[in-house]
C-alpha cells in the first residue's frame, strides 16, 4: 500500500491544525515522533508517527469537476440514510488527508489504514466538517467517527474502510452487491450478483469476508471457493465489473 488517503468536506475555507493534533493527542493517545517538529503553514500540517507521513492540506475550494457530489449518491441510495448529497453541495473547501509509509517499509495496509482513519477523525471533531469522501462514498462525520471505534477495541472498521453498494435491477430477479475499497489494501474488489439473498444479507456477508481478507492478507482468486463452513463452496470467477470502479472484480456465487 502507498498511501491512504480522503477528503474532509469543510462548511468555510478554514481549519485549525492545533485542534486537529490536541484531538489526535486526546482522543487516540497519538502524538508526533519524538524529535520530530509538525511542519505548521496556513494551509497545511505535516508530521511523523511511526515512520509514517501524515499530512492535512487545506483546499480553498470544493473537490474538482463535483466528484464529492456524484459519489455522494452512493450514500443517498444506499444504507447511511444521511443526506450525503447536501453535504457535498453545501461545502466551500476541503482537506486533503494523506498517510504514507516515510522510511517505514514494514509498515502494513493495516497499519497505514489505522493511522489515516484516526487522524481522520481528529479533522471530523471540528464542526467546520460536513463529511468525509473516502473509500468510493461520502460518509457522515459521526457514522465514521463511530465506526473507526471498532479501533480502540482491536477490530477494523470495515464499514468505514469498505463501501459495500447493494441494489435490485428491476428487469431481473435477485439482489446484487459491490465492494469498494478493498484495492488500497491490494485486493480485487467483490460483487455478488442476482442473488436469493436479502441485499441486507448481502451487506452482511461481504463485511465478513472483506474483514477475513484484510485480517489475514488472503488473497483470492479465479476458480476457488470460498466458506465460512467446511460445507459452504462458494465459487469465484473473475470478469469485467457489473458496478461499482474497478476493471474486474471477482464475482462470489452466492
Amino acid at each position: 500500500m502507498q498511501h491512504a488517503q480522503g477528503f474532509i468536506l469543510l462548511k468555510e475555507k478554514r481549519y485549525d491544525p492545533a485542534r486537529i493534533l490536541a484531538a489526535l493527542q486526546r482522543d487516540w493517545g497519538i502524538v508526533p515522533d519524538s524529535g520530530d517538529t509538525p511542519t505548521i503553514a496556513e494551509d497545511s500540517l505535516m508530521f511523523n508517527v511511526n515512520g509514517l507521513l501524515c499530512s492535512v492540506a487545506l483546499m480553498p475550494a470544493p473537490v474538482l469537476g463535483g466528484e464529492a457530489e456524484r459519489v455522494a449518491l452512493n450514500a443517498a441510495f444506499h444504507y447511511f440514510r444521511w443526506d450525503a448529497v447536501g453535504a457535498a453541495r453545501q461545502h466551500q473547501a476541503h482537506l486533503l488527508v494523506v498517510v504514507m509509509p516515510f522510511g517505514n517499509d514494514a509498515a502494513t495496509p493495516i497499519t497505514v489504514m489505522s493511522l489515516y482513519s484516526k487522524l481522520v477523525c481528529a479533522c471530523l471533531a471540528d464542526d467546520n466538517a460536513l463529511g468525509i469522501y473516502t473509500s468510493g462514498t461520502v460518509f457522515a462525520p459521526d457514522f465514521y467517527q463511530d465506526m473507526c471505534n471498532a479501533l480502540r477495541h482491536g477490530e477494523l472498521p470495515i464499514m468505514a474502510w469498505i463501501f459495500i453498494g447493494v441494489y435490485y435491477l428491476l428487469d431481473e430477479d435477485g439482489s446484487n452487491a459491490y465492494t469498494i475499497g478493498l484495492e488500497q489494501f491490494g485486493k480485487m474488489e467483490l460483487e455478488i450478483l442476482a442473488s436469493r439473498h436479502d441485499v441486507s444479507e448481502l451487506h452482511v456477508f461481504l463485511c465478513s469476508i472483506c474483514d477475513y481478507l484484510i485480517a489475514n492478507d488472503v488473497t483470492l482468486r479465479d476458480g476457488e471457493t470460498i466458506g465460512f463452513s467446511e460445507d459452504e463452496k462458494l465459487a469465484i470467477t473473475r470478469s469485467p465489473r457489473v458496478a461499482g470502479v474497478a476493471a474486474e472484480t471477482l464475482k462470489i456465487a452466492y
